[in-house]
């Protein structure tokens, strides 16, 4: 219900409550008639989430409100008659709690608040039903609530005229983003948050792109073109030769294999006319599989889709591949619109195998007539006999009719005689390929799954469904996973350095066949215009650089979460940054055919890119742990704490998901610490923008309380930058915006050495900014002395230990 909705909807109550009034005079009659209507009808509050009278230490709360499983707000209800507020005036307005506005409605607030108290609810509403009053009843800011301001419509009409405030203060939204605090600080004058202006030593326009080379340009382009390709599904051949195979794939091939080649021969032996072998057909079709159902299991980036591709390009028999109708149906075509989506199936699968089956895509009459055979003799011996020997021509055409609206009306009865007309008259096995499903949130998936077994149940069948492992997870706890039978394959996600290694391999086999066969074609058809050695040059480069350097491996594929197509982005980055150089290198190899590339250099690339210094505005992988927001201002080491915690609970967990933690769980953690709750929902958003952390529901977009969170292995990767490389401390040294103005200008101080500016010069440098980092946290932050908060202690320790108490004299 949105505010539109409920506004309409209050303009039609309003006019009978005004008229039965006087009819209204029990604490009953108000709820029954009043309370209940306004909350549910106009507010929006379903029946399930509302509790009447639940008990509690101190008495029996009227209404108790939930939303998302949460305690959220407490109505404490009067008779229609009881006065609740001493003021004359009939506009909605905000009154001290213990001031002489409300003395009548003291008591109906400390009743208010005892329950609030009890259930852990900050918020509630007192009312007759005709006056309301909203009070924050339990504050965490440090002012006492009777000294602090209620919100109060005094009648009908100061609620119809100040609609919008009410529905913000009293509806499920409005509560769940706590607009009452915001509305009440506005009414007690407004405190702004604390605020200041920042500088860092690298001012942003001191920010520059760094120059590149016309070689370096045209090797860009290479890259850009080429290698670059896993970005999108033009180049199958690549895709299907560079796929990373390891022990799982491999028994998922053979099973793969093993299942097609059962279920073709079985097509042969249920669709087999042998007169006396009728029985034990039926029999063995009884007793075997009716298809198959098979869940590529995989996380996301692992090659899903890659690998089913290649597995009927490649892996496959191909006297068994032309035996199978292979239909795919690609989900990321659709709009994700969960109550479209059986609709948008249907269509998509009726023009697929209409593709798969006919010329052109579209069937002739004859063959329409054989899909829809069994009607045919119904007409051509029953009902249509005469017209059928009297005129042919006529019964053709009025078949023709009954077909085409029975194709258009009936869709999914068409898909099934689709399906049985390949596997009953051309032998073939439908092999349904539903792909991307895994993009989409699980109600979606839910709902194509079903739709798969749907088809799958109707028709012998082999459905291919790819699934993300935490998908499966969740659907086999709960769902329709329960209640079919499928094969599951896992699929794992292969190693960054064995990705890039294939990838190389491929464009050296191409340029050793372009150098010997044609001229160079391949690479022609890819817009790449540089000469066989340069290209031979480049592919050295990237295999001496990422291919047979682990750590940088490992680094690129911590920061994307091991995800192909964002690891080979990360990687393009790093080649492609003016720092590394990549024209020199490819000079270097060529003359001498050495190469040694400092891993400084490769860090310096990874953070900076194309500039000269280290930007988040150009930076999608890389986050700055220790940035502060100037509306926000508090400890550097926020961020860092968050990671800290979900460290604690990654390494400590006993199964999958003992290792999330509720923003809600986060946000108590680190109250008692000094953060804020709204401070602490701010940075969660931060690092899961930058995919630090990722929510158990990896569709969720949403930041409430209830989401759940864990790290992620680039969150691991950070917190291992922030505490342990150099390259990534005196980067961000440079670019965070300080609060102090001597740490400032004493870094400035040791930039201005000039030429004489060593490493122990840096090491300097890294100390002034770790030393103010760890007094500023000391400023806003008090970690408390109890074991679950040791980690922390421990935190902020190595970092003086390792940037600070480590460094020379």
């Amino acid at each position: 219900m949105n505010i539109d909705n409920s506004k309409t909807r209050f303009d039609s109550l309003i006019l009978e409550w005004h008229a039965r009034k006087s009819e209204i005079e029990t604490e009953q009659d108000t709820r029954f008639q009043m309370i209940d209507l306004l909350l549910t009808d106009v507010l929006g509050w379903s029946r399930n989430e509302i509790s009447t009278g639940p008990h509690v230490h101190s008495g029996y709360v009227d209404y108790l409100l939930k939303a998302e499983n949460r305690n959220r707000f407490v109505v404490e209800a009067k008779r229609a008659g009881k006065l609740l507020i001493d003021t004359k005036s009939g506009s909605a307005a905000a009154y001290t709690v213990n001031g002489a506005a409300l003395k009548s409605a003291t008591e109906g607030l400390e009743q208010a608040q005892r329950y609030c108290v009890a259930t852990g609810v900050e918020f509630a509403a007192l009312t007759n039903g005709f006056e309301w009053i909203g009070y924050w009843a339990v504050r965490t800011d440090g002012k006492p609530p009777k000294e602090g301001k209620a919100i109060v419509f005094p009648g009908l009409d100061a609620i119809e005229h100040n609609f919008a405030d009410f529905y913000d203060l009293f509806s499920p939204q409005g509560l769940m983003e706590r607009l009452y605090q915001v509305k009440i600080n506005q009414k007690e004058g407004l405190t702004v948050r604390l605020s200041e202006k920042l500088e860092s030593v690298v001012n942003p326009n001191q920010i520059k792109l760094l120059q590149k080379s016309p070689l370096s340009r045209d090797l860009e382009a290479v890259f850009r073109n080429f290698f670059s390709t896993i970005n999108s599904d033009d180049d199958l051949e690549m895709l299907a030769h560079c796929f990373v195979e390891s022990k799982e794939s491999r028994e998922a091939d053979i099973s793969l294999a093993k299942i097609t080649e059962n279920l073709i021969n079985s097509i042969d032996l249920v669709s087999g006319q042998k007169g006396n072998e009728l029985e034990s057909h039926l029999r063995e079709a009884v007793e075997s599989h009716r298809g198959d159902f098979v869940l590529i299991i995989g996380s996301k980036g692992a090659g899903k889709s890659t690998f089913i591709d290649r597995f009927f390009r490649l892996v496959v028999d191909q006297t068994l591949r032309k035996r199978c109708l292979l239909i795919r149906v690609d989900l990321a075509d659709s709009e994700g619109d969960i109550e479209a989506v059986s609709g948008w199936l249907t269509e998509r699968l009726v023009r697929e195998i209409e593709r798969g089956l006919f010329e052109n895509g579209n069937p002739k009459y004859e063959e329409l007539q054989g899909i829809f055979f069994a009607e045919y003799q119904r007409w051509k011996f029953g009902e249509h006999k005469f017209l059928y020997e009297r005129d042919r021509s006529e019964f053709k055409e009025k078949f023709g009719q009954y077909v085409e609206e029975l194709t258009r009306n009936q869709r999914n009865l068409y898909i099934q005689r689709l399906l049985e007309h390949a596997v009953a008259s051309r032998k073939f096995m439908p092999c349904i390929i539903f792909d991307n499903t895994d993009h989409f949130p699980q109600p979606f998936q839910e709902q194509v799954f079903q739709f798969a077994q749907s088809v799958h149940r109707a028709v012998l069948s082999f459905i291919i469904c790819p699934i993300t492992d935490r998908t499966i997870w969740q659907l086999s706890k709960s769902g329709p996973l329960q209640s079919y039978r499928s094969t599951a394959l896992y699929l794992p996600v292969p190693y960054t350095k064995e990705v890039l290694q294939k990838r190389i391999s491929y464009l050296k086999v191409k340029l050793d066949k372009s150098h010997r066969d044609d001229g160079g074609n391949y690479f022609l058809r890819k817009g790449i215009r540089l000469n066989i050695k340069d290209l031979q040059a480049f592919a050295a480069c990237i295999d001496e650089v990422f291919v047979k350097t682990d750590y940088v491996s490992r680094i690129v594929g911590w920061l994307s979460n091991h995800d192909i197509r964002r690891s080979l982005k990360v990687f393009e980055r790093i080649i492609l940054s003016p720092i590394i150089g990549i024209d020199d290198l490819v000079k270097t190899y060529l003359s001498s055919g050495k190469l040694k590339v400092e891993e400084r250099k490769i860090f310096q690339a990874l953070l900076h890119g194309d500039y000269n210094h280290f930007s988040q505005d150009n930076s999608d992988y890389v986050l700055n742990m220790f940035s502060i927001d100037p509306e926000w201002i508090s400890s550097p080491l926020c961020k860092l704490s968050i990671v800290r915690l979900l460290l604690d609970k990654e390494h400590g967990r006993t199964e999958h998901d003992s290792s999330y933690l509720t923003l809600e769980d986060i946000q108590n953690y680190f109250q008692p610490v000094g953060i804020p709750r709204d401070m602490t929902l701010h940075l969660v958003e931060s690092l899961l923008k930058y995919r630090l952390v990722e929510p158990y529901d990896p569709s969720e977009t949403k930041v409430t309380e209830d989401l759940r969170v864990r790290v992620t292995h680039s969150g691991q990767i950070h917190y291992e930058f922030a505490m342990r490389n150099f390259v990534y401390m005196q980067s961000v040294a440079l670019c965070t915006a300080l609060r102090s103005s001597s740490a400032i200008q004493n870094m400035k101080n040791l930039r201005q050495r000039g030429a004489k500016f060593a490493r122990k010069d840096w090491d300097k440098l890294r100390a002034i900014f770790v030393k103010y980092i760890l007094l500023e946290d000391a400023k806003f932050l008090t970690v408390p002395d109890a074991v679950e908060y040791k980690s922390q202690h421990v935190m902020r320790s190595d970092l003086n230990n390792e940037w600070v108490v480590s460094l020379p004299s």
